[in-house]
């Protein structure tokens, strides 16, 4: 392989693809967020003193985005898609807007901020929900692997500036300027949106796909995506292979134990712990243009994930800032690269008329699973230490791995688009009722 096949495969974004703006729209979306994250953060704190009310605002965000993501994904596979996201986005200007007029009033109140957030998480969900579900349908299914790439770029990058510029800019010109700036930003994606014309659920001229609308339908609708799930051995191995490394060895709610206690250099230290994930992802984000030309990718996600766990021991077994730094970007690595091939697999193996549910499952998962396993890992953290907590962790999460590998060996041996005769099957897995369900959808 040429050293110039690791850069980004960027055929998806010429010709006036539509998902250029997409993703522009989304990176702006991002950032957007990411400034007001940290200013509500540094707000709530500032009206309350309480780290409890920062955590309970989180909670309620957490919440709302979780219900907006499980209703979006049924609301996409019924509706128009391109609706659905600028409801998001704009309501995400309205929600910017205001915090921007209670940071400015003269009296603050914490109980805006509170609705505010619950609000916004559950439309953010559900235009999450709908843009997963668009972007299958906005490229050649060759470029895939490409596209996923490139979403997780956006996110990648949205998730280290956002926060970097957003604190730059609280210390700086106050919180009412973020709020303001942030819902600038939003503003901007709402005519990229715009361009995209419109976007219907479903594959297109198949009505049938369409899933049912009404309050009545929703549990049918939801209930419809799960069992394809079970029925479809690639995409059900595709979630849940990443729950090892979510549950068992998600360190980061340990940083500042870590910081004080293992290598001793105090609070300070918290920062670059949580920055050497994010410069890791960085990177292999931009050097992931291989990941398009793998033959097995299924072995690829079970080989990374399994290095995930062993990064983690390593950070675990660490007696030094600098070398748990090192295994830290290397973690951040690995999960980037997992969560391109996981990405680009559920693209390809769920069925047009189920990305919108399918997608958010997907994303309910890598919500809420790593919060669960942050709480996990600190209990086991006050009877064993940090150290020793971790390191079983990233243990547990290769055996899980293997433990995946074993139970779904048709993810082993999948091969990718034009890989051979057999190139888009889930080899070894007989074909389901629905016949799409164990093949790749272009």
């Amino acid at each position: 392989m040429r050293v110039r096949e690791f850069g980004l495969d960027l055929r998806p974004l010429r010709g006036g693809s539509r998902l250029a703006w997409v993703l522009a729209a989304r990176l702006l979306g991002l950032l957007s967020i990411g400034l007001t994250s940290v200013a509500v953060v540094v707000q709530v704190y500032a009206l309350t003193g309480s780290s409890f009310q920062v955590a309970t605002v989180s909670l309620v965000l957490g919440a709302g985005l979780l219900v907006g993501l499980l209703a979006g994904g049924v609301l996409a596979d019924g509706r128009e898609r391109r609706s659905l996201i600028l409801l998001g986005s704009g309501w995400a200007v309205v929600t910017f807007g205001a915090l921007a007029l209670n940071a400015a009033a003269d009296n603050p109140r914490l109980w805006v901020i509170y609705l505010l957030g619950a609000l916004f998480g559950l439309t953010e969900g559900c235009a999450e929900s709908a843009l997963t579900a668009v972007v299958p349908s906005l490229v050649p299914a060759d470029q895939l692997p490409a596209t996923g790439a490139l979403v997780t770029v956006t996110t990648t990058v949205g998730a280290i500036a956002g926060p970097v510029v957003g604190g730059a800019l609280v210390a700086g010109p106050g919180l009412a300027t973020t709020y303001a700036l942030a819902a600038l930003g939003a503003a901007g994606a709402l005519p990229l949106l715009a361009r995209l014309g419109a976007l219907p659920p479903g594959a297109p001229g198949d009505a049938e796909s369409v899933a049912p609308a009404g309050r009545a339908a929703w549990w049918p609708a939801l209930r419809e995506g799960l069992a394809f799930i079970r029925r479809s051995r690639i995409v059900a191995a595709v979630l849940v292979v990443d729950l090892g490394g979510a549950l068992f060895a998600t360190p980061a709610a340990l940083f500042p134990q870590f910081a004080e206690r293992v290598f001793a250099v105090g609070p300070s230290a918290v920062g670059l712990l949580t920055a050497a994930p994010a410069a890791g992802a960085a990177v292999a984000s931009l050097l992931s243009g291989w990941t398009g030309r793998l033959r097995r990718p299924g072995r690829a996600l079970l080989g990374v994930v399994g290095a995930y766990g062993l990064v983690t021991i390593g950070f675990g077994a660490s007696p030094v800032l600098g070398l748990g730094l090192v295994f830290l970007a290397l973690a951040g690595a690995a999960d980037t690269i997992s969560e391109i091939l996981r990405r680009t697999l559920l693209m390809q193996h769920t069925t047009a008329h189920l990305q919108g549910r399918v997608g958010s499952l997907w994303l309910a998962q890598a919500m809420t699973a790593p919060a669960l396993g942050g709480v996990l890992l600190g209990l086991a953290a006050g009877l064993t230490g940090p150290s020793a907590a971790v390191a079983v962790g990233g243990a547990l999460c290769v055996g899980a791995t293997v433990l995946v590998g074993w139970c779904y060996p048709q993810l082993w041996r999948h091969r990718a688009v034009g890989a051979g005769p057999e190139a888009g099957r889930d080899v070894a897995e007989p074909p389901c009722d629905d016949v799409r369900t164990a093949t790749v959808q272009s």
